[in-house]
């Protein structure tokens, strides 16, 4: 299979499981290792549009996507770097305390790949994260926020 092919048809499997208003199935089940957060409602299911970045502001080229990513109530997440797509998963545990694994991206070359790269840093060092309702931010320890992102559709 050719690398364009690949790239398109996991482009439409990433938009067609992450397009707003697309309800899916809630599994209730509970993990044996951690209790899952009151406000897990209100983080997933919810385009997650990438605006600041280690303290920069976000502004990517006109030919760009968004850049966002989309957790998902069954531990997954997905989302768009900016140019390659990005796929996942992630944990919640009390605390506000959130991990991200296997991360996985397309390899496309773009013009400009230092948001694509400081993306997949922050996502491979978070630890934690504060949430209002339209602001999810992820953090490391005390340190200053690693990136900000506001909600864009739920």
């Amino acid at each position: 299979m050719s690398k364009n092919l690949f790239c398109a048809i996991l482009l439409a499997v990433v938009l067609s499981a992450s397009a707003c208003g697309v309800q899916q199935k809630q599994d209730n089940r509970v993990p044996s290792d951690a209790s899952i957060p009151a406000d897990m409602a209100d983080i997933t299911n919810k385009h997650w549009k990438l605006v600041e970045i280690n303290g920069n502001s976000v502004n990517l080229p006109e030919s760009a996507a968004m850049a966002f990513i989309l957790l998902n109530p069954d531990g997954t997440i997905s989302g768009n770097l900016g140019c390659n797509l990005f796929t996942g998963s992630f944990s919640l545990q009390e605390g506000n305390r959130i991990s991200f694994s296997q991360l996985a991206n397309t390899q496309k070359m773009c013009i400009d790949m230092s948001i694509e790269t400081e993306m997949i840093r922050v996502l491979q060092i978070a630890d934690n994260y504060n949430l209002n309702e339209k602001q999810l931010v992820l953090n490391r320890a005390r340190m200053a926020p690693l990136a900000r992102f506001e909600a864009v559709c739920d």
